[in-house]
């Protein structure tokens, strides 16, 4: 353990979105970061790497971070996989963080594991919970799901450091906390262009993704498994046109084809927080419940009364899903 009490402070990696604004994932992470730091009586540091960094960093600070380390360059618009990891892997190595936590996205679940296997570290993804186990020396306790959302289980790194999880959004509360004293550390940006293999030329651009996000969506509809076939499918896209609401699903339709990956909920794909959430033969998974938790007010329907989205649900449907959703499709045709 001599080797292991090298090692302190609570890292978030404060993931930028499109070019314009800290993560809101990021910002969640840093409230719970900031909890278990006070608990260790350690820094919060937020590691920051961006085009133009600095105009980030005021509202990083508004969320409890002691100490901001950052790195500004033209080539840190968009994510890359190599410069990321090299860069912060040199960080790692300098300053030797106890715990690094990250938003659980495309780049921050991409990043995570670079780093962790460089590392020769543990890495957990999507937990639902951190805390800290007193009696074996606040070793950190992730609580992730396990056996297709049956059960949750709680995971250490007990041996490895830095100790390295990613979260989900909305798995944690924002917390507006601003401390005094406040570090800025500005790392000079050192990466060799000849180490990479492949290069990017011109802008990188997403295709097929629409510009509006489930995570903005104040009326979602969610499809599974028990509507049985695309064409029943499809007609949640129908009706979704017709009232001006937005699609989402669980993984079994996107392995079926019905749905595109992008609109997946739950701890693999987005969480949401509509006001209304209304889903047609979804079983209830805690993969997919997790997602929907924040949801104002919850509709599911389902022919199967042990159903488990019924015990998160706040009005239940016993009823077959394809059948309402024919006649709620004739209705909204007018």
């Amino acid at each position: 353990m001599s080797k292991l009490n090298n090692y302190k402070d609570v890292w978030v990696f404060t993931e930028i979105k499109d070019h314009m604004q800290v993560h809101d994932c990021a910002l969640e992470i840093l409230g719970k970061a900031r909890e278990i730091a006070d608990k260790l009586g350690q820094k919060l540091v937020g590691i920051l790497l961006a085009l133009d960094a600095e105009q980030y960093l005021p509202t990083i600070e508004e969320y409890g971070v002691d100490k901001t380390i950052y790195i500004s360059h033209s080539d840190l618009k968009h994510y890359h996989e190599r410069i990321f990891t090299d860069l912060i892997l040199d960080l790692i190595k300098k300053h030797k963080p106890s715990i690094f936590l990250f938003p659980s996205t495309e780049a921050g679940n991409a990043l995570a594991a670079r780093l962790a296997y460089c590392c020769r570290t543990g890495l957990v993804s999507d937990v639902l919970n951190l805390e800290l186990k007193k009696e074996e020396n606040n070793l950190l306790i992730s609580d992730k799901p396990a056996y297709l959302g049956n059960i949750i289980v709680k995971i250490t790194c007990p041996e490895t450091r830095p100790q390295m999880c990613t979260v989900t959004m909305g798995t944690f509360q924002k917390n507006r906390l601003k401390k005094p004293d406040l570090e800025r550390e500005k790392v000079q940006y050192n990466f060799d262009q000849n180490k990479l293999r492949i290069k990017i030329i011109g802008n990188p651009t997403r295709k097929d993704k629409p510009s509006a996000t489930l995570s903005d969506a104040k009326f979602v509809l969610g499809g599974g498994h028990g509507l049985l076939s695309k064409e029943n499918f499809d007609k949640i896209f129908k009706l979704a046109k017709n009232i001006n609401g937005q699609v989402g699903g669980t993984r079994r339709p996107i392995m079926d084809g019905w749905m595109p990956e992008h609109l997946q909920i739950g701890i693999s794909g987005e969480t949401i927080f509509p006001d209304l959430y209304l889903s047609f033969g979804i079983s209830g998974a805690i993969q997919h419940i997790v997602g929907i938790t924040k949801s104002k007010t919850i509709v599911a329907i389902n022919k199967d009364p042990n159903a488990s989205i019924f015990k998160t649900a706040d009005y239940c449907i016993i009823d077959d899903a394809p059948k309402i959703l024919e006649g709620l499709l004739k209705y909204y045709r007018g």
